[in-house]
């Protein structure tokens, strides 16, 4: 589960397994499978591809769950990817966000304005999520051709070794990358781990930062992913 960055996989039947907590009078947990598959309803409904896989870890001792589901949108170089993050702890809002997810290297590509949460598990809480799930779905094609326009935009800026080495010295002082994962970048920056990701561009460069982010911990990886997603916007519009 690269693109989940955890060592702690699980399938599906043991997400469901987790009891959910007793609800308070201003706090309504939504249970994992409720959640999972009002999102896979209304993915199946919605949109014309099919789900090609499904990943899932939790930390905590189960208090917290996140998940990739990947859609086959037929390019096989990039799929339709939509996270699903949740906790019975209160400690992660529950959220979703939509993106792309990198066959190659098993790399997620989330878009922070795709990254949508529900603030607050009020009494009111399922119908918000069920609320913003649809909003996400509908909106989830317009996101995914966007990160395909965006990845062909990257491979024509050309990035030099210097450059490159540059904009990940900023991405580092930004906090978008720990130390950490900034060795990781800077590694592959100097020596290609997929082939794909030799030619000196700021895709390439894209992917160096994002297989650094599988550095860390596994609750937070979709803010990384969506962090490291407006910085490099912000690279390419100086590049």
């Amino acid at each position: 589960m690269n693109g989940l960055c955890t060592n702690n996989r699980v399938n599906l039947d043991q997400v469901l397994a987790v009891p959910v907590p007793q609800h308070t009078h201003s706090w309504r947990p939504v249970p994992y499978g409720d959640a999972i598959g009002f999102l896979k309803s209304t993915i199946d409904r919605s949109l014309p591809y099919e789900l090609e896989s499904e990943e899932y870890g939790m930390s905590k001792d189960g208090h917290q769950m996140f998940g990739v589901l990947t859609l086959d949108t037929g390019d096989r170089s990039q799929g339709m990817a939509v996270g699903i993050r949740q906790s019975y702890n209160r400690s992660l809002a529950l959220g979703i966000v939509v993106g792309a997810q990198v066959f190659v290297c098993d790399n997620l590509m989330f878009n922070g304005d795709a990254f949508k949460v529900v603030r607050k598990n009020t009494v009111n809480v399922w119908e918000d999520f069920r609320s913003l799930v649809n909003a996400q779905v509908m909106a989830s094609q317009e996101h995914y051709e966007t990160m395909q326009w965006e990845t062909h935009a990257m491979k024509r800026v050309p990035v030099s070794e210097e450059r490159g080495h540059e904009l990940l010295g900023r991405a580092l002082g930004a906090k978008v990358l720990t130390p950490t994962q900034a060795t990781v970048a800077f590694q592959d920056w100097r020596e290609a781990r997929h082939e794909e990701f030799a030619p000196r561009n700021l895709w390439s460069l894209y992917n160096c930062i994002t297989e650094g982010l599988k550095r860390g911990r596994p609750a937070t990886i979709m803010d990384r992913y969506a962090g490291a997603h407006d910085f490099m916007n912000t690279i390419k519009a100086i590049a």
